[in-house]
């Protein structure tokens, strides 16, 4: 390999203190575009230029490679030349005018309601040993579609039972209210009596760290979903989506997740659009 991305290589592994694993995939990706130089007969240095990286491209999609690989590879290239002119070994950023291809848009996956509902109703909650505080956190996050930093910032002041609302600080410390079911009042009551500070602490009073709650998460909708994410996100999703199949107006449902702007929410129609022709297509006549 060229001398100067063996140092490339080093400056990520002793500086940047990126892991083994990391430093190899990068080394590969390198070794693959410095071969495919070589063919040109140039050096890995000489090949950084839009041309030879558009052939790259043009090659590495050819051979099957997805969207998303492509782009990984691209950006292991534009570290590289960063590194370079720092170096004072390019003058300009040969990459500035390469566009990549387009990635494929993901269809959210959200959890059945059917899933959801069996285990609010079957789970023996009540034989957990924090059963009831896990019951009612996956509650909230299944009725308000809140994300997960939001659920874990939540203090008791934050939870209006008269007016049936709960006050979240979402991105941009923008606060927002969202309304609470009946089923969720009931539960709050309960497990809020003579509780102050965070809805949900840990043993410790601290706030539950990202980790814990994506375990908890999954914990439990493992055991009642064979989907192939289970995450706190993916009940975001699985809120939204239930709720536009249920005749909600995309804009309310907006306002809700504290969504900046309606193409964000606009996903959710086109996963309910894919289950449609989904089902049309088991039509007799098709």
């Amino acid at each position: 390999m060229y001398h100067s991305a063996v140092d490339f290589l080093d400056y990520l592994a002793l500086n940047r203190r990126m892991s083994v694993h990391t430093v190899s995939a990068y080394e590969n990706d390198l070794l693959q575009f410095e071969a495919y130089c070589q063919a040109d007969a140039m050096d890995i240095i000489t090949g950084l230029n839009s041309m030879t990286v558009r052939g790259w491209m043009a090659d590495l999609m050819e051979a099957g490679l997805q969207a998303r690989s492509v782009h990984r590879k691209i950006s292991v290239l534009r570290s590289f030349t960063r590194y370079l002119r720092k170096q004072g070994k390019l003058k300009s950023d040969p990459l500035s005018k390469i566009s990549l291809p387009k990635m494929p848009k993901r269809i959210v996956q959200d959890i059945p309601a059917r899933d959801l509902q069996n285990l609010f109703a079957h789970f023996p909650w009540e034989e957990q040993e924090n059963g009831q505080r896990d019951k009612l956190l996956l509650l909230l996050f299944y009725s308000t579609g809140m994300r997960l930093s939001e659920l874990a910032a939540i203090h008791c002041g934050d939870v209006d039972l008269d007016r049936k609302t709960v006050q979240v600080t979402g991105k941009r410390n923008k606060q927002r209210l969202i309304p609470l079911h009946d089923e969720i009042l009931e539960g709050l009551k309960a497990w809020m009596q003579g509780r102050k500070g965070l809805l949900f602490p840990l043993d410790n009073g601290k706030p539950m760290y990202r980790m814990y709650i994506y375990r908890l998460v999954n914990q439990y909708l493992r055991l009642f979903s064979d989907a192939l994410k289970t995450s706190p996100h993916v009940l975001r999703h699985s809120f939204a989506t239930h709720m536009l199949n249920n005749g909600a107006q995309l804009m309310a449902i907006k306002e809700i997740l504290g969504h900046a702007s309606l193409a964000a929410t606009q996903v959710y129609t086109k996963n309910s659009f894919e289950k449609l022709k989904k089902i049309h297509a088991l039509h007799p006549r098709n």
